[in-house]
């Protein structure tokens, strides 16, 4: 494997001598995940230890350069782009279609069905669907890479709510994940712009006044 990172290496930098460059694979990363390790004398960068997790072992080799040149981009602080880091970031993009959704809460199935009809004309699929923990700093989450979208407990009294936030985040997955210079982009113009057609033009004032509400209580009551 130290032949792909290697070739990555190269490939972005023809004129630099690469570091000592490893490739190791993991079970402790969550799906289709990866770091990098760096090890340096001064400034000087001696060593790249690439971290990816287990699944990465059964992709196409060009998705491992991509992964590895993107982190390369990172550690070096460079935007340049390749072949490779394309493919690994449309691969991100459509994992979740590779991806059997699982049972997830019934209400949250229920609302799914309604948002879908109502918005993407019966056409998206359905992802994963959980309740996660009682929090007001994260209320969605959409896992690109297991289709997963987790809302927060704290919304369970109010339906309209939760509609509102599954909503948002099943927009993440229709829209994907996109890249503009080598950075990744989620709220997108088209994004903004579907995201408006909620049909309740007030839902953003209402979710405010509801998280203002429970931390107000929550400062009183503990």
């Amino acid at each position: 494997m130290e032949e792909l990172a290697s070739k990555a290496f190269k490939s972005l930098f023809p004129q630099k001598t690469p570091p000592r460059l490893t490739i190791k694979f993991s079970g402790k990363f969550s799906e289709y995940n990866a770091n990098v390790r760096i090890e340096k004398i001064g400034r000087i960068v001696t060593g790249l230890e690439f971290g990816l997790s287990r699944e990465f072992q059964e992709s196409d080799e060009s998705i491992i350069v991509g992964v590895i040149q993107h982190l390369l981009n990172k550690v070096y602080k460079t935007n340049i782009q390749t072949v490779e880091q394309e493919f690994y970031h449309n691969f991100l993009k459509h994992i979740g279609t590779y991806t059997k959704a699982k049972k997830g809460d019934d209400l949250l199935e229920e609302l799914f069905e309604e948002l879908n009809e109502e918005y993407f004309s019966g056409l998206l699929d359905r992802p994963t669907m959980i309740f996660g923990n009682k929090t007001l700093t994260v209320l969605g989450n959409y896992n690109y890479h297991k289709d997963l979208i987790t809302i927060s407990s704290s919304l369970k009294t109010d339906r309209e709510l939760i509609k509102y936030v599954l909503y948002h985040e099943l927009l993440h997955k229709k829209h994907s994940f996109k890249t503009k210079n080598g950075r990744g982009q989620y709220h997108t113009p088209a994004f903004r712009a579907d995201e408006k057609k909620f049909h309740d033009k007030n839902i953003e004032k209402k979710l405010q006044k509801f998280i203002r509400g429970k931390k107000l209580r929550k400062a009183f009551f503990g």
